[in-house]
């Protein structure tokens, strides 16, 4: 059964924790601070044991005989919706149980409770008497809900920072997100086209074409926060990993057998670092955010795009610290940064954040146009919710990629601009 391992205590041993509810009580402030990550796994229940395997490779993590298993019950923290389940766990070797939290995805944490009930109760008797009605009534709900629910699991982070469209003039209802200026008359960014082809998904200046800016700027919003949601969600992996690795260290130092403690397979899966793909990844993300943010600039306020950029420099240095320094960033080209964007960094950072943003190199501090063209498809970001933005206008017609747009922009204005200039410079 697909599930989340959130946290175990070992009683007597964590500050305060002495008894399941003082366990139940800190998992509750914890959950409060946005101090629990929820690892996934795969809860196996058989006739002598309940086994937690890795989600991906199948590899046992722990196993827990059921004769070790001193309780198993539901518990429902304060303002969630949905129960937990608890498993506390006496080893022969330990004087105090490990108490173990886990949230279901596919089924009810009821559910799970009745299944692993049903085997310690037949393990017990030496019948095999109760275990196959909570198998058949597992199974019955399971082809209810053949798919994970859609709704939000009880104990998900939620976001700490949105990017908002800003309201603008009273009674303008939502507002105008002015087009990339074309070619033929640079403008500021927000500013309307005025000739007949200034954007050409809005070739006419009837309702049509304010309306579809709108709406592009709210797509550009959502990509932008979604965005924001991967960066959260790596820094938290990093934070998961740093607390595992943490307690495994604690754990190594008070040891006095080389025999795997209780829940060291989970934390040793909860310590392992994100892979250097995924740093690339949000790597990657946090260079699209600065573009985003740029372009955006006159469409979002409370938060804005400088208070939004100085968010994004917390991760990023967390990121640049634990990849080892500057030189893994500076190595991701891709996706260039659009002029804009280095002008809204060079304007709007402190000291700290400019020293950290200039010691990842060009790619990071010089915009597209300086850099050479690098050969292969336009970025464009993938989330891990699998989320993808609209694909087409209202109309049937596709949207571009915000950021490939206006570096698309740029480099058809320099193209233009330079037959003048040399013209001027031989004259």
């Amino acid at each position: 059964m697909p599930g989340d391992h959130l946290v175990t205590f070992c009683l007597g041993e964590e500050d305060g924790v002495h008894t399941v509810e003082d366990a139940s009580r800190k998992l509750a402030v914890m959950d409060n601070q946005g101090r629990v990550w929820a690892q996934e796994m795969l809860l196996r229940v058989s006739p002598d044991h309940v086994t937690l395997l890795d989600p991906i490779s199948k590899e046992e993590l722990e196993s827990y005989p059921l004769g070790a298993i001193v309780r198993c019950d539901v518990v429902m923290l304060p303002g969630r919706s949905r129960s937990l389940l608890l498993l506390v766990c006496q080893e022969p070797e330990r004087t105090q149980p490990d108490v173990h939290f886990f949230q279901g995805l596919r089924l009810g944490a009821e559910l799970i409770r009745e299944d692993v009930q049903g085997a310690l109760h037949d393990y017990r008797s030496g019948r095999g008497e109760r275990r196959p009605a909570a198998l058949r009534a597992t199974q019955e709900e399971l082809q209810r809900h053949p798919s994970p629910a859609a709704e939000t699991p009880p104990l998900q982070r939620s976001p700490s920072v949105r990017a908002v469209i800003s309201i603008g003039e009273a009674g303008r209802g939502r507002p105008r997100a002015g087009p990339i200026p074309e070619v033929e008359e640079p403008q500021r960014p927000g500013q309307e086209g005025t000739s007949g082809n200034a954007n050409p998904a809005s070739p006419d200046l009837g309702p049509r074409g304010p309306d579809l800016a709108s709406l592009q700027a709210e797509r550009d919003v959502d990509i932008l926060n979604h965005v924001f949601d991967d960066v959260e969600s790596f820094v938290s992996k990093l934070q998961k990993s740093a607390e595992a690795a943490r307690v495994l260290e604690h754990r190594e130092r008070g040891r006095r057998t080389r025999r795997r403690a209780a829940g060291e397979g989970l934390l040793t899966l909860r310590a392992k670092p994100p892979s250097e793909a995924e740093y690339t990844d949000v790597l990657q993300k946090i260079k699209y955010a600065f573009s985003l943010l740029a372009r955006l600039r006159g469409n979002i306020a409370n938060p804005s795009s400088p208070e939004l950029l100085h968010f994004l420099f917390g991760p990023l240095q967390l990121i640049v610290d634990t990849s080892g320094g500057p030189r893994f960033a500076s190595d991701v080209q891709r996706p260039h940064l659009t002029s804009e964007a280095v002008a809204l960094l060079r304007d709007n950072l402190t000291p700290r954040e400019n020293a950290l943003w200039t010691s990842l190199g060009d790619s990071w501090t010089r915009p597209g146009l300086e850099l050479s063209p690098k050969e292969g498809p336009p970025y464009s970001p993938e989330f891990s919710s699998g989320w993808e933005p609209p694909a087409t206008d209202p109309h049937g017609r596709a949207w571009e990629d915000p950021v490939e747009k206006q570096l698309q922009h740029e480099r058809q204005r320099q193209n233009k601009l330079l037959p003048q200039v040399t013209q001027w410079v031989r004259w």
